[in-house]
């Protein structure tokens, strides 16, 4: 049975470290990436040995065999900015030639998560490359989720792309999202600007919906939000046409499994009503705007969700 184990880097790891490092770096350029600099930069062992009084650099081993290597910090102003210590950032992590697809990234993010929580803290965070599509993919298939990206000036076109992952499992958050649509042949969509919170600055349009209250279906929640979101009493609801599962930020930080279902409602008339929004929403949604099919086909502002006009014309409501 393979054993696993990680500790701090000794001095006498440095030689094995160099090579582990090296043999990451190659694969790195291989793809492209040059993160850690140009073919033939590499590492030398005083590089690695200087690392040790900086941050604290593990060593994994298989069957006491050296194998991989990281660094987990606790802050990082360059790459992220100043932030709250909710936190832990995981750099360098490299594994020696031969052992890749063994399962060890996960292992070290695994044993990172858990650290991160002994803290208290909530995050996982790293970055790579964003022209290593392979490495972002990799990382999205151990559930982290890219929330910016980092240009590097100083490493000439470099651009980090930011990645996060909960350390505790996200919930699911069912919601129903409504496609209301008139004989003019447009859809309502709500313009969300957040301007304080985890989603500040960030400015999107999407349709009109929301959780799933308890002890609701979906279509009992569509009913609700049409009427509370839209003030719209008379509509013919059609069955759920779409679903959509996604991870969600929320306003408060919260990174949630969004499972959407998407229903449409014809209605005779493109007035609304404020009267049923709460503080939140009248804090958000910014504008509302009845959109054609041409001017979403045209727009170059974030719509959600991201296949819309598929789901639009999929099922003949715009169909032509």
């Amino acid at each position: 049975m393979t054993s696993r184990s990680i500790r701090r880097v000794t001095a006498e790891d440095v030689p094995v470290l160099t090579q582990i490092r090296n043999d990451a770096h190659a694969k790195k350029v291989a793809h492209g990436d040059y993160a850690w600099g140009k073919e033939g930069d590499g590492f030398s062992e005083g590089w690695v040995l200087n690392s040790l009084s900086r941050r604290e650099v593990y060593v994994v081993e298989q069957d006491a065999v050296p194998v991989g290597t990281f660094s987990l910090d606790w802050h990082d102003e360059v790459y992220w900015g100043p932030q709250e210590p909710i936190a832990g950032y995981v750099h360098g992590l490299s594994v020696r030639k031969g052992f890749d697809g063994r399962g060890l990234g996960g292992f070290v993010i695994d044993w990172c998560a858990n650290q991160v929580s002994i803290l208290n803290r909530r995050f996982v965070r790293l970055g790579c490359d964003i022209r290593n599509t392979k490495l972002c993919a990799y990382y999205e298939s151990l559930g982290f989720v890219r929330i910016g990206v980092k240009p590097i000036p100083e490493h000439g076109d470099y651009i980090d792309s930011l990645y996060e992952k909960s350390v505790n499992p996200m919930r699911r958050r069912p919601s129903a999202r409504l496609l209301i649509t008139t004989p003019k042949r447009r859809v309502l969509l709500f313009r969300f600007v957040h301007r304080s919170g985890a989603l500040a600055g960030k400015v999107h349009w999407a349709t009109p919906g929301g959780g799933v209250e308890d002890g609701e279906t979906f279509e009992e929640a569509a009913m609700r939000e049409l009427l509370e979101e839209a003030g719209i009493q008379t509509a013919h609801i059609v069955g759920a046409v779409g679903r959509r599962e996604v991870p969600l930020q929320l306003p408060d930080g919260e990174w949630v499994l969004a499972v959407e279902k998407y229903f449409v409602a014809h209605t005779g008339t493109e007035f609304i009503s404020r009267d049923g929004w709460t503080a939140q929403e009248r804090e958000v949604m910014a504008e509302h705007r009845w959109w054609g099919l041409d001017e979403l086909r045209s727009t170059t502002e974030t719509v959600y969700p991201e296949r819309l006009i598929e789901m639009l014309e999929g099922q003949e409501i715009f169909g032509t």
